[in-house]
C-alpha cells in the first residue's frame, strides 16, 4: 500500500506540471459522466424503479383498441360487466374518474380547488387498501351514495395539520357534505397529483348509456395469471357485449398494459431517445480521453524509456501510469457527480408537469460507478500501451536516444486521427438529431391551431353541481343540474363582460387547442344508420367563436335563445371535419343529428376546424352545444381584451369573488401560453438534444485541435526544413489542413449515415420534416466544418510561425 501511495504522490506532482492535460481530461470525464448520470437518474425514476404500491407489478390498465384507435375509458354498464365476468382472472377490478371539486373555506368565503378522483370500491382493493388511517368504503356505501371521503397524505398535512381526529369530520365539497373516513399512506397518490378520493356512485349512474365513456379501469391479476391470459379473458367479455348489444358496441380488441408502463408511456420514447444521446456523449468523451492520453503518453515515451534505462522495473512503470489514471478517474467521477445533481434539478425544472413523480429522482451510484469505470478503463488502456513499449526498450538504446524513432509515433498518430474521426461522426449524428427536433418545433410553430391567440386571457374555475342519486331518472337529473348551473354561468358571463377593456367573454368546458379531451359519444344522422364512431362534444357560450377567432363557415353561431327552448339541446354546430366526413355532398344546415335522447337536434352552423388535441394532432369531428346544457361545473374562461391580457388577471379574480365566491379561479394564463404548453415535451427533447450536440461538438473540436497541435510538435523539424527549402505560409497551412481533412471527411461521411439512422429512430418525435432532410444535413455539415476550421486554425498558425533555425535547434 505504501509504495502505491508514493506512486500516487509522484503521479499527482507529474499531473500538476501539465495542468492543461489534467484539466481537459477531467472536464471530458465530467461532461460524459454527468450527462449519462443525469439522464439515467430521471429515466430510472420514471420507468425502471418499482412503483411505491404493494405488488404494483400485478396491476394492469385495461383498455380497448381498434387499429390505431385506443379507447381509454369505458361506461358504467361495460365496467360492471368486465368486473362481474372476469372474477377468475382478477382479484380486484376498480375504476376511477378524475375531476375537480371545491373544498369550502374556513368562514371567509374562500374555497380551495382540489384534484378529486372518483373511485369504485374495487379501486382500493386493486391497490391493497393503501391507508394510513381509517378505512375506505365498500359496495353498500357505494350503492347508497353515502358521501364519504379519503384524504391524501399531502392534503391531510396541509389543510388538517396531520391530526388523527380528522376521521369522522364532515367537510363541504361543492356545497355537499362528505365525511372523512380515511387518510391514504404517505407514498400513495394515484392518479397523478390527486388530493382526495370520493365514491363514483356508479349505481346512481347505472342508467348511463353504454356509450357514455368516462371510467378508466384497473385490475389486479391473480397469482399465476399472465397479461396475455387476462387480455383473452376481457376479450371474451367484449365479444359477448358486441353480440348482446350490437347497437351500442363495436368489435374492439382488449388491451392490457402494466401500470408502470401506463404511467411512463407519455415520456418513455423521449427519455429513451435522450438516454441514447447521453450515451453517445459518453462515447465521444471516451474517444477524446483516449486521444488525450495517447498524445501525452506518446510525448513521454522518451522519458519512460529513460526511467527504464535508469533501473525502473516494468511493474514500477505500470504502477506510475495506473496512479495517474486513478487520479484522473477519481477527480473526473467526483466532478461528474457534482455536475449531475444540478443537471437533474434542471431536467425536472424543464418539465415539471411532464415527468411522473412517484419516485423522486436520486443519483444511482451504480451508474456513476459504471460510467467512471468506462472512462477509467479508457484512460488506463491507452496509457498502458506506451508504458509497455517503454519497458520493452533496451536500456542502452534508450540512453542513446534510439527510442525517438517515429515508427510508433506514426502509428499512434493514426490511432488518434481515427478517434477524432469517430468523435466527429458521433457529434454530427447528435447535431443532426438536434436540428431535426428544432426544425420539427419550427414547423409546429407555423401550424394553424384554428384559433386567434392575440389578446386572449384564459382561466379556470369550478362551481358546485348536483350529484346523481340512486334511483334518479338520468334525464330528470340532467335537467335539474343544468337549471341549477345555467343561472350561475350567466351571471359570471355578464359580470366578466362588464369589465373595462373586455370585448367578449367565452365560457366552455376545456380551452380550444389545449390538448384537453371533452366528453365523447356515438351519434346518428337522421335518415342514416347509427354511427358506431365517436364524436367529441364541446359545450360553449354564445361568444365562444368570436372570442377565439374561430370562423363560422356556414350558418350562424349560438344566440341568446339557443339552449333555452327545452330540457335537451334543440340546436348544435358541427366543425368542418364532421361535415367533410359524415355530411359530404349534403347541405349540413338541412340535416339533424340524434345524440341526446331520441329527439333530433338541428344543425345551425359549421365552424372551422380547431386542433383541440394539440398542434401535433389531427383534427377530430366535433359537435358544439350551448353551455347551458352542461352538467359539470369545471369551466374555462376566455376573455378577448384590449391590451396586455395578464394585466386583467386581478380584475378577473376580483369579479369572480363578487359573483361566485365559492368558485376558486386558477391557471390564469394567456391563450398563447396554453397552446404552447402542449409542446412541452417536444421543447424538453429539443433543449436536451441541443445541449448534448453542443457538448459533442466541443469535445470533437478539442480532439481535433489536440491532434493537429501535437502533429505540429512532432513535425517541427520537417516544417522548418520545408520553409528553408522555400515553402511559404500557404503551403504550411495546406499541409496542416490536409491532415485535418483526412480526419474530418471520413467523420462527416460516417456521421451522415448516423444522422439518417438517428432520424429514423426519432421519427415519432418529428413533425413536418423528414429524417433525411437535405437542407438540414447541409447546414449541419457547414456548422461542423466551421467548428473544425476554427479548431485547426490555431495550431496551423503556430506551425507557420516556426522558423528553420528554431526547428533545427530543437533537434
Amino acid at each position: 500500500m505504501i509504495p502505491f501511495l508514493d506512486d500516487l504522490r509522484i503521479a499527482s506532482r507529474s499531473l500538476r506540471k501539465q495542468p492543461g492535460f489534467f484539466f481537459t481530461a477531467v472536464l471530458t470525464m465530467t461532461l460524459g459522466i454527468g450527462a449519462v448520470t443525469a439522464i439515467f437518474t430521471v429515466y430510472d425514476a420514471v420507468l425502471l424503479k418499482p412503483l411505491p404500491f404493494q405488488d404494483a407489478e400485478h396491476i394492469v390498465r385495461i383498455k380497448r383498441e381498434k387499429g390505431t384507435s385506443v379507447q381509454g375509458t369505458t361506461s358504467v354498464p361495460v365496467f360492471d360487466e368486465w368486473r362481474d365476468r372476469t372474477k377468475s382472472t382478477f382479484t380486484a377490478i376498480g375504476a376511477y374518474a378524475p375531476e375537480t371539486m371545491n373544498l369550502a373555506g374556513s368562514g371567509n368565503g374562500d374555497a380551495q380547488r382540489l384534484s378529486i378522483t372518483k373511485v369504485t370500491p374495487g379501486f382500493w382493493d386493486v391497490f391493497s387498501q393503501p391507508l394510513a388511517l381509517g378505512r375506505s368504503w365498500g359496495e353498500d356505501e357505494e350503492n347508497q351514495n353515502v358521501q364519504v371521503l379519503v384524504l391524501s397524505d399531502r392534503l391531510w398535512r396541509s389543510r388538517f395539520a396531520a391530526k388523527a381526529d380528522v376521521i369522522g369530520r364532515d367537510v363541504r365539497l361543492n356545497d355537499e357534505t362528505f365525511r372523512v373516513v380515511g387518510v391514504a399512506e404517505p407514498r400513495f397518490a394515484f392518479p397523478g397529483d390527486v388530493q382526495a378520493w370520493i365514491p363514483t356512485f356508479t349505481p346512481g349512474n347505472a342508467q348511463s348509456r353504454r356509450t357514455m365513456n368516462f371510467l378508466s379501469v384497473l385490475g389486479r391479476l391473480k397469482p399465476g395469471v399472465s397479461e396475455a391470459q387476462a387480455t383473452a379473458s376481457v376479450q371474451g367479455v367484449i365479444d359477448w357485449q358486441v353480440q348482446t348489444f350490437p347497437a351500442d358496441e363495436s368489435a374492439m380488441n382488449a388491451s392490457m398494459l402494466s401500470l408502470q408502463d401506463q404511467i411512463g408511456a407519455p415520456v418513455s420514447t423521449a427519455l429513451a431517445m435522450l438516454l441514447s444521446a447521453s450515451a453517445l456523449v459518453l462515447l465521444i468523451a471516451c474517444a477524446n480521453l483516449a486521444g488525450l492520453v495517447l498524445a501525452r503518453s506518446q510525448a513521454r515515451e522518451q522519458e519512460l524509456s529513460l526511467r527504464r534505462a535508469l533501473g525502473a522495473g516494468q511493474g514500477r512503470l505500470m504502477r506510475h501510469v495506473l496512479s495517474e489514471s486513478v487520479i484522473i478517474a477519481l477527480v473526473g467521477a467526483a466532478a461528474g457527480l457534482l455536475v449531475a445533481k444540478p443537471a437533474i434539478a434542471g431536467l425536472i425544472a424543464l418539465a415539471p408537469d411532464l415527468l411522473p413523480a412517484y419516485n423522486l429522482p436520486s443519483i444511482d451510484l451504480r451508474v456513476v460507478g459504471a460510467t467512471s469505470l468506462i472512462a477509467f478503463s479508457t484512460v488506463l488502456i491507452f496509457a498502458m500501451f506506451p508504458a509497455w513499449r517503454a519497458a520493452a526498450v533496451d536500456p542502452v538504446r534508450a540512453l542513446q536516444g534510439a527510442s525517438r524513432s517515429q515508427t510508433g509515433s506514426v502509428k499512434q498518430m493514426r490511432a488518434r486521427s481515427l478517434l477524432v474521426s469517430i468523435e466527429i461522426a458521433l457529434a454530427m449524428t447528435l447535431l443532426a438529431g438536434a436540428g431535426l427536433l428544432i426544425g420539427s418545433l419550427q414547423k409546429l410553430g407555423a401550424v394553424d391551431s384554428g384559433v386567434s391567440t392575440g389578446n386572449v386571457l384564459t382561466a379556470q374555475f369550478s362551481i358546485s353541481t348536483l350529484t346523481l342519486q340512486p334511483g334518479d331518472d338520468l334525464m330528470q337529473w340532467a335537467g335539474n343540474a343544468t337549471q341549477a348551473l345555467t343561472p350561475r354561468l350567466d351571471a359570471i358571463e355578464r359580470r366578466l363582460g362588464e369589465l373595462p377593456g373586455v370585448e367578449s367573454v367565452a365560457l366552455s368546458f376545456g380551452l380550444p387547442a389545449s390538448g384537453n379531451a371533452n366528453w365523447s359519444s356515438s351519434f346518428q344522422i337522421v335518415g342514416e344508420p347509427k354511427s358506431k364512431s365517436e364524436v367529441q362534444f364541446r359545450f360553449v357560450s354564445k361568444d365562444y367563436f368570436k372570442t377565439y377567432g374561430i370562423a363560422v363557415d356556414a350558418g350562424r353561431p349560438f344566440g341568446e335563445l339557443d339552449g333555452t327552448r327545452a330540457l335537451l339541446p334543440t340546436e348544435l354546430i358541427v366543425n368542418q371535419a364532421f361535415a367533410d366526413r359524415y355530411l359530404a355532398g349534403a347541405d349540413p344546415l338541412s340535416r339533424e343529428i340524434i345524440t341526446f335522447g331520441d329527439d333530433p337536434i338541428r344543425i345551425i352552423g359549421v365552424v372551422a376546424n380547431v386542433r383541440q388535441a394539440g398542434l401535433d394532432h389531427d383534427v377530430n369531428p366535433e359537435l358544439y352545444f350551448p353551455v347551458s346544457k352542461a352538467i359539470k361545473g369545471d369551466v374555462s374562461i376566455g376573455l378577448k381584451v384590449t391590451g396586455a391580457p395578464l394585466a386583467f388577471a386581478e380584475s378577473v379574480r376580483k369579479a369572480m369573488r363578487e359573483v361566485a365566491p365559492d368558485a376558486p379561479v386558477y391557471e390564469v394564463r394567456t391563450l398563447d401560453s396554453v397552446i404552447g404548453s402542449t409542446l412541452g415535451m417536444r421543447r424538453f427533447n429539443m433543449t436536451l438534444m441541443s445541449v448534448f450536440a453542443g457538448v459533442a461538438m466541443l469535445l470533437a473540436a478539442i480532439g481535433l485541435y489536440g491532434v493537429i497541435a501535437f502533429s505540429v510538435g512532432l513535425r517541427r523539424r520537417e516544417i522548418g526544413l520545408r520553409q528553408a527549402l522555400g515553402a511559404n505560409r500557404m503551403a504550411i497551412h495546406r499541409l496542416m489542413f490536409g491532415l485535418a481533412l483526412r480526419m474530418i471527411v471520413p467523420g462527416i461521411v460516417v456521421g451522415l449515415l448516423g444522422a439518417l439512422a438517428l432520424g429514423r429512430l426519432i421519427s415519432s418525435q418529428l413533425y413536418g420534416i423528414g429524417a433525411g432532410n437535405p437542407l438540414l444535413l447541409i447546414v449541419v455539415v457547414a456548422v461542423l466544418a466551421s467548428v473544425a476550421f476554427v479548431a485547426c486554425s490555431i495550431p496551423s498558425l503556430r506551425a507557420t510561425a516556426i522558423t528553420p533555425m528554431e526547428a533545427l535547434r530543437d533537434e
